[in-house]
């Protein structure tokens, strides 16, 4: 895994819209890269820093733009094909917000700033971190099959921020729901919007 604690995010960066995908931080998302405009879109960010963002297209608007909030991801494989396709493997790096868009044509430019997290009540993250871990132990006694690494991860992990983040990227199925939790800044509410929209997703937990 690259250490990406000391990766700085550029003011701007290349967005790849997509339908119902939203990056966490940490995240691995594998790509393919078909389109002509993204495959112009991955040559440059080859060649530079090699970052770009993941954005929701928006299904109220009838065009495609993206959430104001998106996950930002370092390139951290890329396999091209002989047909000018590429596969690559995304590694979240952070949340991000839009202030404004340099570039519409042929793929969007944003100009975005961090989304930092805000922790205003540590207790009551730290209850909501046992409360996902004890809904990953509902799940696997239940016979829910969750890959070994995943429920290691979720048994050892102590940051709630980084635990909610993983458990968003992986057992989260709406992807509006997905979208409004990466959009929350403040932890104790995303946790909170987090822990009741699994609940009611696998249904086996109350309320």
């Amino acid at each position: 895994m690259v250490n990406t604690d000391s990766i700085q995010l550029p003011p701007s960066m290349p967005v790849m819209a997509l339908s119902g995908v939203t990056l966490f931080p940490n995240a691995l998302l594998p790509l393919y890269i078909f389109e002509p405009r993204y495959r112009e879109m991955l040559s440059t960010v080859l060649a530079g820093e090699r970052i770009f963002a993941v954005g929701m297209v928006r299904p109220d608007t009838g065009e495609e733009s993206v959430f104001p909030v998106a996950g930002a991801g370092l390139v951290r494989a890329c396999v091209g094909q002989a047909d000018g396709t590429s596969q690559l493997i995304l590694q979240g790096l952070g949340r991000v917000e839009f202030t404004g868009f340099e570039q519409k044509e042929p793929y969007l430019i944003g100009r975005a700033k961090p989304l930092q997290t805000v922790v205003d009540n540590e207790e009551a993250c730290h209850g909501l971190r046992r409360e996902l871990q004890e809904i990953c132990t509902g799940l696997v006694s239940r016979g829910i099959e969750l890959p070994d690494t995943f429920v290691k991860a979720a048994g050892e992990m102590h940051d709630p921020a980084t635990l909610g983040d993983l458990f968003a990227q992986h057992l989260v199925r709406d992807p509006l729901a997905a979208q409004q939790i990466l959009s929350e800044p403040n932890l104790s509410r995303r946790l909170g919007t987090l822990v009741d929209t699994l609940r009611k997703e696998w249904q086996q937990f109350p309320s």
